[in-house]
């Protein structure tokens, strides 16, 4: 069927559907959701238990396992490690990508919910399906010259309702060092005269602060409802609260010490900008718009400010929002001067600015419609969509290039109608423009995040190129019809490039091994860079900022811990190129446990145009100053994204050295060299072993001795529980909040270890005795974290990269780990992102080896022949030198991005030789000699295959230099193409010819020897 035929006859009807399809494209380009990446979903389910301050060895005993051997007993699961820490433990399952993920959390909640009852009492969980909607978009930091208690209250009560308000807003969660308390400080003197404990005297405060309903009447029609309070209307009700009365006289809580406000014990800090701060942190909902979201919280920022006490300052340390809506205006920047670049070699060539505008409309006819399929494919303007479009600008142009040379060229000659123009060229563009997108095809196998990634990429440019073929069959011929009435004929303006091509087109032919040498020396020279070229997982990008993760000697105090990090802190405020940041210690971006001794610093950096310094540069800086000022702080600095991402897939590490035993003990020890060889390793940088030598105290009880006074082991421990740590006895209900109200002793007793031996707990008869009496104390150094994964002890030594690839940084490792000595039964792993960038390059080969089929397939129907469709294939292997070469030449990895770049390359080569080897077959066939038919073919693709080589190359241009926010993740996908379809433009007119030719000359050679020995 004759496409541009029927176009001719219901032009108005073509012109109509384009047109609605371009302002369908407009109509959902503004409909559709933004953000950073394509909705991604990652098979991993992540378990957080919080149980007291249980020892590691206890928590992983009786916590941990307990959750791990259910959890593994979950269809699907592939994975289960955990981490336990004091007081806490953090399990994660990784599943099989093609699970069902809702699923698989009921099931996990379900196993986890019939085993709940063994747990320790007390026991908090949080079981999560891990998703990018538990990390924040938007983090602020809340300072003023108010107490922290207040700041948080103005947080929580004020700021934090209004925020949620927003559509769009997700999860908010507030944190500060301090929040409001009523404390209820006890004199121990005074209790022991009394003879009560502090469980006593919580108790009494549980039962004198109560509302119940005690019954009920009906009076003038109405139901009265009855009931019985002690609620205390304010803090000064707590002092009178009565705890005991004997022989008449009542013992009120003023007679055992003081009421004050006051904070909890704090195992977290969390400043901003070096001063204490309340730290909000603002998540999104899944599939909603994160840039509506900013302007909604923006708004509400505004507004607050308004009616906020003088002098709390709001400040963004993290603005996710602001990163996006910079990465799509440098994308779309991108298009733009891309396109520009395209239509200007356009006129540069066929010196017709008719022509040149029917060309260049097709690039907004084919990109906006890009948008309505997105749409229906529930798709999101993210960078990955937005590249793939971006990508397209060098190939959407093609077909039409094509078209519009046709037309220009028989026009000038005089030749055939627009129709027929078309028509001769309708299959080679079908065949050219399938092979650019069936290689996108296998990507379905891709699995994880780079699947997720690039399919997102794909569709985008996939529709685009087809929109292109179909604008150019169709509504080009419209448009060429008006321009050749008007075309005049053009003077040879390329006449020596015509000139120097046939030439060195006659030599190749007339002497085919020349073409033949030719691509032995390609072949070499692809297969030596190959080597050359260093190996990556994820491009990295430059987000604005960092989080800077820091982790003091295990079993530092919190104000040990503290003291080191202000140093940080320092180093940080005085760098030129932070513009904000914000502290916590004891906590973590997302979800984790976290040991007083932990934490992280989140910066955010100034504007790209206020800082002469990219985030690495000024990481590596500060990771200098930090390693001089703090030596015994371990450190790793990463991009939150890539944190991020890491995170979610469970490989949160670029390096991870696994070391499997049966004996914590012993792995710590051998974990030990292995830290100290991969601080050693070139590019390796912040380094993290095993933590030991966590300082512990337990009180042994004696039973015997307990028993004597009637006491048990849980007697004692509640009694020094109260004592030591307090204990919340109930709420004071305010209007609209309610603030806890703690008993404990002073601070002076609880916090100082000569007096620990001197707590009284009492007996059920009331005599006071010392704990020393039943328990005596013993000091040891325990274990700061136990892992395990899949039930195995494992030790794990970690480490990042900088200035250098992951590829030869891991063959390093591993030469240097073959030299180590284990004991029998002990094993070591690689692990982290390079075990899922392994994976990754494996599935990506196999994408690789089908897209070649399925653009051998589309050849071998194509010509109906195996020679062609074998030469044509065989100019994709020999182009890689080219991409290769730029990738060295340019420091840039062989990455998820860059691979990518060489499967499309498979599909971009051929379309070159297609248009050439096409056309030359019709010629043979219509009786001109193969020499002449493939020499005549290639003056006359000659411009058409240079004009769609350089608009592509052209259009990538943009991308490939990387500027702006975001375009690193494309850049070296746009330099594979650029370097791979550079040299493929000459391998496709000179090497294919006379490849061909020799293969043609060896054949009629066999065939006169048949003759011959006939």
């Amino acid at each position: 069927m004759n496409v541009a035929a029927v176009a001719m006859r219901h032009s108005r009807a073509a012109a109509l559907i384009a047109a609605a399809l371009v302002v369908g494209g407009v109509m959902a380009a503004l409909a559709l959701p933004s953000g950073i990446y394509p909705p991604l979903q990652f098979p991993r389910i992540a378990i957080v238990a919080h149980s007291g301050t249980l020892p590691p060895q206890s928590m992983s005993l009786i916590v941990t396992r307990p959750i791990e051997q259910v959890v593994m007993a979950v269809p699907g699961v592939r994975r289960v490690r955990s981490r336990s820490i004091r007081g806490a433990a953090e399990i994660s399952a990784q599943f099989d990508p093609a699970t069902d993920m809702v699923t698989a959390l009921q099931m996990v909640q379900n196993r986890i919910a019939e085993i709940n009852g063994d747990l320790p009492a007390g026991t908090e969980l949080q079981i999560e399906r891990m998703t990018p909607a538990i990390f924040p978009v938007f983090i602020l930091s809340l300072t003023g010259p108010l107490p922290t208690p207040d700041l948080y209250d103005y947080a929580n009560f004020v700021v934090k309702p209004e925020i949620a308000r927003v559509p769009g807003a997700g999860t908010i969660e507030v944190q500060a060092s301090d929040t409001r308390e009523i404390e209820v400080i006890l004199d121990p003197a005074r209790l022991t005269a009394a003879g009560l404990t502090v469980v006593d005297v919580s108790d009494a405060l549980n039962k004198e602060n109560t509302i119940l309903p005690v019954g009920r009447f009906s009076e003038s029609g109405l139901q009265h409802l009855t009931l019985a309070s002690g609620l205390w209307k304010s803090a000064d009700d707590i002092a009178n609260a009565p705890v005991k009365s004997t022989n008449g006289a009542t013992i009120r809580v003023s007679d055992l010490g003081i009421v004050t406000r006051g904070a909890p014990d704090r195992t977290l800090l969390v400043t901003g900008n070096g001063r204490d701060a309340v730290v909000m942190s603002i998540s999104q909902q899944i599939g909603a718009n994160i840039l509506e979201l900013k302007a909604g919280v923006d708004g509400v920022l505004s507004s607050l400010a308004k009616t906020l006490p003088a002098g709390i300052r709001t400040s963004r340390v993290y603005d996710l929002a602001q990163f996006v809506e910079e990465s799509i205006v440098s994308v779309r920047d991108a298009i733009l001067i891309g396109g520009f670049l395209a239509i200007v070699v356009l006129l540069v060539f066929l010196r017709d600015w008719r022509l040149t505008a029917i060309a260049a409309i097709t690039l907004p006819m084919a990109v906006i419609p890009t948008f309505v399929f997105m749409w229906l494919f529930g798709g999101t303007i993210n960078l990955m969509s937005m590249g793939g479009l971006a990508v397209a600008i060098g190939l959407v142009i093609d077909d039409a290039v094509v078209v519009v040379e046709n037309i220009h060229r028989r026009a000038g000659e005089g030749g055939s109608s627009v129709v027929d123009a078309v028509q001769q060229l309708m299959a080679p563009l079908v065949s050219s423009t399938l092979t650019t997108v069936v290689v996108f095809a296998p990507l379905g196998l891709l699995s994880g995040v780079p699947g997720q990634f690039f399919r997102a990429l794909s569709l985008s440019l996939s529709v685009a190129v087809l929109m292109s073929l179909a604008l150019s069959i169709s509504v080009v011929p419209l448009m060429a019809r008006w321009a050749t009435s008007h075309h005049r004929p053009t003077g040879e303006m390329h006449g020596w490039i015509d000139r120097l091509y046939g030439r060195l087109l006659h030599v190749m032919v007339g002497r085919p091994f020349a073409a033949v040498v030719v691509a032995l020396l390609l072949a070499t020279l692809t297969g030596a860079l190959f080597y050359q070229v260093g190996t990556g997982f994820f491009p990295a990008a430059d987000e604005g900022g960092f989080v800077l993760d820091y982790l003091t000697p295990a079993g530092s105090a919190l104000d040990e811990t503290d003291r080191q990090v202000k140093k940080i802190e320092a180093i940080v405020a005085a760098t030129p190129e932070v513009a904000s940041y914000s502290r916590r210690t004891g906590s973590e971006l997302g979800l984790f446990a976290t040991a007083q001794n932990t934490g992280d610093i989140l910066v955010r950096l100034k504007p790209r145009n206020q800082r002469n310094r990219s985030a690495d540069e000024v990481i590596s800086e500060v990771r200098d100053k930090v390693a001089e000022a703090t030596p015994l702080v371990e450190v790793e600095f990463v991009q939150l994204l890539q944190d991020m991402l890491g995170d979610l897939e469970g490989n949160a590490e670029p390096i991870e050295v696994k070391i499997f035993g049966d004996d914590p003990d012993r792995l710590a020890e051998l974990a030990d060299p292995v830290e100290e060889m991969l601080s050693k390793v070139d590019g390796v940088v912040d380094v993290v072993g095993v933590q030991s030598g966590n300082p512990e105290v337990t009180w042994n009880i004696d039973p015997i001795a307990a028993g004597r006074y009637g006491l048990s082991a849980a007697d004692v421990s509640d009694q020094l529980a109260g004592n030591w740590l307090g204990e919340v006895a109930t709420d004071l209900r305010l209007a609209d909040r309610t603030v806890p109200v703690r008993v404990r002793l002073p601070d002076a007793f609880r916090f100082d270890p000569n007096n620990l031996a001197q707590t009284l707990i009492r007996t059920p008869g009331g005599k006071p005795i010392p704990v020393a009496a039943v328990a005596t104390m013993q000091r040891a150094n325990g274990q700061g974290e136990l892992r395990r994964e899949n039930l195995r002890p494992m030790a794990v030594v970690s480490g990042r990269l900088e200035g250098r690839d992951l590829g030869t940084t891991v063959a390093d490792i591993r030469t240097n780990l073959d030299t180590l000595t284990l004991p029998i039964g002990y094993t070591y792993e690689i692990g982290g992102q390079y075990q899922a960038q392994a994976q990754a390059f494996q599935e990506l080969l196999m994408v690789f080896a089908l897209a070649v089929v399925l653009v051998f397939t589309i050849l071998v129907i194509q010509f109906r022949a195996w020679t062609p469709a074998i030469l044509i294939l065989l100019a994709a292997p020999l182009s890689l030198g080219g991409a290769l070469l730029l990738l060295r030449l340019t420091g840039t990895d062989l990455n998820i991005s860059s691979a990518m770049g060489l499967i499309l390359l498979v599909g971009l080569v051929v379309k070159n030789g297609i248009m050439l080897l096409d056309f030359s077959e019709k010629l043979h066939q219509e009786g001109e000699s193969f020499e002449s038919a493939i020499a005549h073919a290639g003056r006359i693709r000659l411009r058409p295959i240079l004009m769609t080589t350089f608009c592509t190359l052209f259009g990538l241009l943009p991308l490939a230099l990387g500027l702006g926010a975001g375009a690193e993740l494309q850049k070296p996908l746009a330099l594979v193409v650029i370097g791979g379809l550079a040299l493929s433009t000459p391998v496709t007119l000179l090497a294919v010819p006379g490849l061909y030719a020799a293969i043609r000359k060896v054949g009629n050679r066999q065939s006169e020897l048949t003759i011959d020995d006939q």
